[in-house]
């Protein structure tokens, strides 16, 4: 089965301590993207058990092409290995569950 989420969390501090926070939440290790996978949005990446978490900040105003730019932060997770056979579930309002029982994160699902 091939897991994904897409959250939104409130961004009550720096994109390097959400990341922090989360990791503790989520027992994963979030490292900065040196790689600019996401393009104009600064990120923070964990992989664990096939998954990769990414952690979205938002873009510098110059490059944020969104059609309604936000402060708010996204939470991604995602297979590492995309396999279009296999059935997907979201765990969306999991993830929301845990981050939000830790009570230091405000979190929501993205539809």
């Amino acid at each position: 089965m091939k897991i994904f989420a897409d959250i939104g969390i409130g961004p009550s501090d720096n994109l390097e301590t959400m990341a922090r926070i989360l990791g503790e939440v989520l027992h994963v290790d979030f490292e900065a993207d040196a790689d600019g996978r996401y393009d104009e949005f600064p990120a923070y990446i964990a992989d664990s058990d096939g998954t990769r978490y990414a952690l979205l900040g938002t873009p510098n105003p110059e490059d944020d092409l969104r059609d309604e730019p936000t402060n708010e932060f996204q939470l991604m997770i995602r297979p590492i290995m995309d396999d279009h056979r296999s059935p997907k579930k979201d765990i969306s309002d999991e993830i929301v569950s845990r981050i939000s029982g830790d009570g230091r994160v405000d979190s929501w699902a993205l539809k």
